[in-house]
């Protein structure tokens, strides 16, 4: 059964791609906020289709937590669900992603619509530049900056050192740090087709001020944060 309705999922996803690729290049040429929305009903769409068709639902703790100034948002990554579920939960957001995922044929062309920081890991300190300088120009435009620490999607059981970019970008833009954690992975795993139904369960913490310690610090403080709920998450679903 999970085989089948994974399935269907996955059929809706490419079949909802094909759809939406077309508004979503057209609308480069529209606001940036309109352009957000388009692209993000896309993911509004896979997310209700999700549940749908696999049973998996989502409870968010902490909503309160969200600031009304743009921030960087700090999330643990370890599944597709929840790069499809923050557009309709945070505001409008700026993604900081890996170059490479542009050259994806349609999920590519839409998400480079939504004008995103695209970095070349491979060139280092070039990358770290430029996720700085295009991290305050978004900023500064109102928007919110998406990104993993950890660099990649991990196994819902392993943990990763965080990299230390994101927290130097919250420095350097004397921005909040909204700290973010979920077990989507537990679902929805990193490399699997079979998804598995339930609950997931994202936790917002409160912000936490970029002005009052050094990036190695915040890092730091993101990290018992991250390692502390993630472990609050699993001792609730033994209860």
């Amino acid at each position: 059964m999970r085989l089948i309705r994974s399935s269907l999922f996955m059929l809706g996803m490419v079949v909802s791609t094909c759809l939406w690729v077309i508004p979503s290049i057209a609308a480069r040429f529209f606001p940036y906020k309109v352009c957000f929305a388009i692209v993000s009903s896309w993911c509004t769409f896979n997310v209700h289709w999700l549940r749908l068709t696999c049973g998996i639902d989502y409870k968010i703790t902490g909503l309160e937590n969200i600031p009304d100034q743009a921030c960087v948002i700090m999330s643990n990554h370890q599944s597709t669900w929840e790069t499809l579920a923050y557009p309709s939960i945070f505001p409008t957001l700026t993604w900081v992603i890996k170059r490479e995922l542009l050259f994806l044929p349609l999920f590519g062309w839409g998400i480079a619509s939504t004008q995103p920081i695209a970095l070349n890991r491979k060139q280092g300190k070039k990358a770290f530049q430029q996720l700085i300088k295009d991290g305050k120009d978004k900023l500064a435009l109102g928007r919110f900056i998406l990104i993993f620490p950890e660099g990649t999607r991990i196994p819902y059981d392993e943990e990763r050192e965080l990299k230390i970019g994101g927290f130097v970008l919250a420095k350097k833009a004397k921005t909040l740090i909204l700290p973010v954690a979920h077990d989507a992975g537990r679902l929805w795993p990193r490399k699997g087709f079979l998804k598995t139904p339930g609950t997931i369960h994202l936790h917002i913490g409160k912000p936490i001020p970029s002005n009052e310690n050094s990036a190695e610090e915040l890092r730091l403080q993101y990290s018992d944060w991250l390692r502390a709920t993630r472990a609050d998450i699993k001792q609730k679903l033994t209860l």
